[in-house]
């Protein structure tokens, strides 16, 4: 019995020795018969607790959603230029300041977005309800200290960082690790680090929701060919790699 163990053990060591082609000619998967080169499986690594932080939820668990600035100039009619549009609403602040008269689809999405660039390059942001005009008061902002918008309780939208939250569920001021965004390529040719901050709400973002700030609609179109059919994401809070963001 001993000599036939010995035998076993050494005929199962000479097949060990021959390496892995000597198992890959026993195999019959597609991949093989296709001459595909199969990778050995990479060891399980532990957490890196210098990287990512801890999941808000299960894997891919909010859904994301995209906004950027309302422009006038998108929504600007040449045929209408000398005369006055008759879909044009009167815009003004709380106060009764009157800010101007604009295309109504132009306002509609002013107020979805939150904030937008007028033509004469004035920057005005949503300011609630009122009993003048449309009925929706907007404000100025300063454009050196709100070049992009403001947020929520007066945050400054920063491109490709700030994201809209439910802030029962994530504070605002609160940095986040999306691995999803991690080496996505942005519109001027950087990669993301996966670093965003909950900058900003919205009446329409509930529990697992997030809006990602991409300034411009033509930028949202990019980022879709970078990130294609990334419906969901998983955040991680308390990452140290993204502690950079948080307010001092």
């Amino acid at each position: 019995m001993r000599a036939v163990a010995l035998v076993l053990v050494l005929a199962a060591c000479g097949s060990s020795r021959r390496g892995p082609d000597a198992s890959a000619r026993h195999d019959t998967t597609k991949l093989f018969k296709e001459d595909v080169p199969l990778q050995a499986r990479e060891l399980l690594r532990g957490k890196d607790k210098t990287c990512c932080g801890y999941p808000l939820t299960e894997e891919l668990g909010f859904a994301l959603r995209f906004y950027w600035l309302a422009l006038e100039e998108d929504y600007d009619d040449p045929e209408e230029i000398d005369y006055k549009d008759e879909d044009a609403v009167d815009v003004y602040t709380r106060d009764g300041l009157y800010l101007g008269s604009f295309a109504e689809k132009f306002m509609w999405n002013l107020r979805l977005e939150g904030s937008g660039i007028l033509d004469d390059g004035r920057i005005i942001n949503y300011h609630g309800e009122c009993p003048y005009g449309y009925g929706t008061c907007f404000q100025t902002l300063d454009a050196k200290e709100y070049p992009f918008g403001r947020g929520a309780r007066r945050r400054t939208l920063v491109p490709f960082k700030s994201v809209a939250v439910d802030p029962r569920l994530i504070p605002l001021g609160e940095p986040l690790y999306i691995p999803e965004f991690d080496g996505m390529r942005l519109p001027d040719g950087n990669l993301h680090d996966g670093c965003v901050r909950a900058d900003d709400t919205g009446g329409g973002i509930k529990e697992r929701k997030m809006d990602f700030f991409v300034v411009s609609y033509r930028n949202f179109r990019f980022l879709l060919q970078e990130i294609w059919l990334v419906n969901w994401i998983t955040p991680y809070v308390q990452a140290p790699r993204c502690e950079y963001l948080r307010d001092l």
